[in-house]
């Protein structure tokens, strides 16, 4: 699959502008992350995939964003997914997020930090782009996610 933007959910009315976004797609063999942030990506697979100075998130309570990827990510279909997303004065970014019930998500409020904490809240995320996945391979990310 070729990804080729993401779209999230705003959580509230505002819109904020986020200072230099940066995002990082690659693959991984973990299920469960580990604090430091590199540990979790299979050697060679992170790929900085969006690099923008300033970018306006939000509008709408429940509409989603979407950002449009500079590069976008080949993602085998077979690992799981990391979407690394960092904005350098803002500490979050107010979409609608769901518990796991497994840590997935890892977060720092220290931009450039190499390690985070561990959470069981992901947001709401729409992956775009082509499709050369098995049929089977869907099932199998949205049972990652829930």
């Amino acid at each position: 699959m070729t990804i080729s933007a993401i779209s999230m959910k705003n959580f509230c009315s505002d819109q904020y502008a986020q200072q230099h976004v940066t995002i990082w797609m690659g693959q991984s063999e973990l299920d469960v992350l580990t604090c430091v942030f590199d540990d979790n990506y299979t050697p060679g697979s992170r790929t900085l995939v969006f690099d923008q100075d300033s970018v306006i998130t939000g509008g709408n309570a429940n509409e989603w964003f979407t950002l449009l990827l500079d590069t976008p990510f080949e993602y085998d279909g077979q690992t799981n997914l990391i979407i690394d997303i960092e904005s350098l004065y803002c500490s979050t970014i107010y979409v609608w997020g769901w518990e796991t019930g497994a840590h997935r998500n890892l977060y720092t409020y220290i931009p450039g930090s190499p390690t985070g904490a561990p959470d069981t809240e992901i947001p709401h995320l729409q992956i775009h782009g082509s499709l050369e996945l098995e049929c089977t391979t869907f099932g199998r990310i949205k049972t990652l996610f829930q």
